[in-house]
C-alpha cells in the first residue's frame, strides 16, 4: 500500500533556478569584481602615474592584468584552456650519429664516391 507521503515524495517538486546562482555584475562574475578593481587601479598607477604613458597603455595593461587574473582564479577557465593541445609526450628513439665531419665530406663528393663513403661508414 502507498500512502500520501510516498505519492508526494515521488512527484517533481520545481526549484528556482536563481538560488542555484552565483552573482554577477553583467557578464562580470561576483567574486572577480574587487580583484579587478584593484588590477585596474594598479595598472593606472603603474601606467600613467609612474610611467607617463598613454591612456591606450594603461587600457591594455589593466585589460591584460584582468583576463589573466580570471584565468587563473575563474571557476570555469578550464573552458578556456581547453582549447590548447597537450604538449607530447617525449619517447626514446634511435637515430644514428652522424658526424659533422662525414656530412661535409658527403656533401661535397661527387654521388660515386659517396656510395663508398656511406659503405665504409656502414661497416665500421
Amino acid at each position: 500500500m502507498t500512502t500520501e507521503q510516498d505519492k508526494k515524495s515521488d512527484e517533481f517538486i520545481p526549484i528556482n533556478q536563481i538560488l542555484n546562482a552565483k552573482p554577477q555584475l553583467g557578464p562580470i562574475p561576483g567574486e572577480q569584481v574587487i580583484p579587478w578593481l584593484i588590477i585596474t587601479i594598479g595598472s593606472y598607477i603603474i601606467c600613467q602615474i609612474i610611467l607617463s604613458l598613454d591612456w591606450w597603455a594603461t587600457g591594455l595593461v589593466g585589460i591584460w592584468g584582468s583576463a589573466t587574473w580570471w584565468i587563473l582564479t575563474g571557476n570555469e577557465s578550464w573552458r578556456f584552456l581547453t582549447k590548447f593541445y597537450r604538449t607530447p609526450k617525449w619517447t626514446r628513439g634511435h637515430v644514428s650519429h652522424t658526424s659533422l665531419l662525414m656530412q661535409s665530406l658527403l656533401n661535397s663528393t661527387p654521388r660515386k664516391q659517396r656510395r663508398k663513403l656511406r659503405k665504409h661508414r656502414v661497416e665500421r
